[in-house]
């Protein structure tokens, strides 16, 4: 970290502790909005819109509060986009700190703890839907902000933040692409997504994986169950009287789990974990057409798939690999070979790598040892690759790099019992309070 005086960063750090309970509270107030994106799938729209604004609205009071210039941006009805500015005094770089409001839905309510938006608190933790993923994170970066003013801090860049809507279906034009069109944009963009997949400290992200999501539809031929045997056996009637799609899909599982050990084998990663690199059959429905019994063979089959791929492969090239598997494998199959399966591609979200040397990797780096206490009592973060995809990718597509860092227990988002430990939220703060002082620079820059 640049050399910045140190009653400043003290002030700074300081005041984070004293807005710590409160940080505490509004993220659980936020958690026990039920902001459940409403084109998630499986979703009624017009019963759910709003939930979003509400949190928008709450952690628009909290850019007020910092002093910001604060708007709220909506590419649609009901779906606000929180948007402020604490406007620099000039000649410093912006810095944009960006999270998003929408969560994905709680089901299965029998299998949490507690009530799913309840918002609970405990003395480590608050618990709920959205907490990792990530409204903690969202609030820690407008309590960086309050801090700064709290601690009389006058900062040279503008820090620019957004609390959007849409991020977990993909909706970057009704989320993030929005509030970069409004004019909410910066040089930099720290993204706050939960970046440790248990309790430990955030680590600092570069690198996200390639998105895609595709389904698979299979034709077979309908008979009486009684007549299974024979369509089975080639020695008898065969594919002539009957095919199953349940069977015919083997095929095609088999050859993709075959490429995934390939992608585990061949496409490493110095931020990845081996076999990081996934396809996730995680939708599969197979019936006779127009009735669900078990009475005839099933004729149709779709399968969802969701692909996480290497950040240097492009997602096109992803693309043609698996088209080419699947038409591999099924060219080894009679009926298969003569129906083929019929792609359909549903979502295209590309990878992120931040460019080397950009210099909020070292801003954010150094603010974490700083907020922890200083190089004597902490390391700097673990470098990792994000497990999942995020609005980094967007706001690169607009030619603004940055990196991940945030608060949250990565493997309980999406998941029942999801928290967020309060340690983490409070090292967040800090963190990017700090970061800002280092990237934005201070008005008053006498050293220290």
């Amino acid at each position: 970290m640049s050399e910045i005086r140190r009653d400043v960063k003290k002030a700074v750090l300081d005041a984070v502790d004293e807005l710590a309970p409160r940080l505490v509270r509004s993220v659980s107030d936020a958690v026990a909005i039920p902001s459940v994106n409403p084109k998630y799938p499986g979703q009624d729209y017009d019963k759910i819109v709003g939930a979003e604004s509400d949190v928008s609205a709450l952690i628009a009071d909290l850019y007020r509060e910092a002093g910001a210039e604060t708007e709220l941006v909506a590419e649609e009805a009901r779906r606000d986009n929180a948007c402020g500015r604490v406007r620099g005094a000039g000649g410093g770089r912006s810095l944009i700190l960006n999270g998003h409001v929408d969560v994905v839905p709680a089901l299965q309510p029998d299998l949490w703890d507690a009530p799913a938006f309840s918002g609970q608190v405990t003395d480590t933790a608050v618990l709920g839907r959205g907490a990792t993923d990530m409204k903690g994170g969202t609030v820690a970066a407008a309590y960086a902000a309050l801090a700064l003013a709290r601690a009389g801090v006058t900062l040279k860049g503008d820090l620019v933040l957004h609390a959007v809507v849409g991020e977990e279906v993909g909706d970057h034009q009704a989320g993030t692409t929005a509030a970069l069109n409004a004019g909410y944009t910066g040089d930099a963009v720290l993204l706050c997504e939960p970046t440790n997949p248990t309790d430990g400290l955030p680590s600092l992200v570069s690198s996200t994986p390639g998105l895609l999501w595709f389904s698979i539809t299979i034709v077979g031929r309908t008979a009486h169950p009684g007549w299974r045997g024979s369509t089975v056996h080639p020695t008898l009637d065969g594919e002539r009287l009957g095919v199953n799609t349940v069977d015919k899909y083997w095929v095609i599982y088999h050859a993709l789990r075959e490429l995934e050990n390939t992608w585990a084998l061949r496409d490493r990663h110095p931020l990845f974990t081996p076999g990081h690199f996934s396809l996730l059959p995680g939708v599969l429905k197979a019936n006779p057409v127009g009735i669900d019994v078990p009475f005839l063979l099933a004729d149709t089959l779709t399968v969802d798939y969701c692909v996480l791929h290497h950040p240097d492969r492009g997602n096109d090239e992803v693309r043609a690999e698996i088209e080419e598997t699947v038409r591999l494998a099924c060219a080894n199959d009679p009926w298969l070979r003569e129906h083929r399966p019929e792609f359909a591609w549903k979502l295209d979200w590309p990878p992120y790598t931040t460019p080397g040397g950009h210099g909020l990797e070292a801003a954010v780096s150094d603010a974490h040892v700083e907020a922890l206490g200083g190089v004597e009592y902490a390391a700097p973060p673990k470098r990792e690759g994000f497990f999942g995809v995020c609005d980094i990718t967007w706001t690169a597509a607009q030619g603004i790099d940055g990196v991940i860092y945030g608060p949250g227990a990565a493997k309980t988002a999406h998941a029942e019992n999801e928290y967020v430990p309060i340690h983490q939220l409070v090292a967040a703060a800090k963190t990017y309070a700090l970061t800002a002082l280092d990237f934005c620079g201070i008005a008053d820059d006498r050293s220290a």
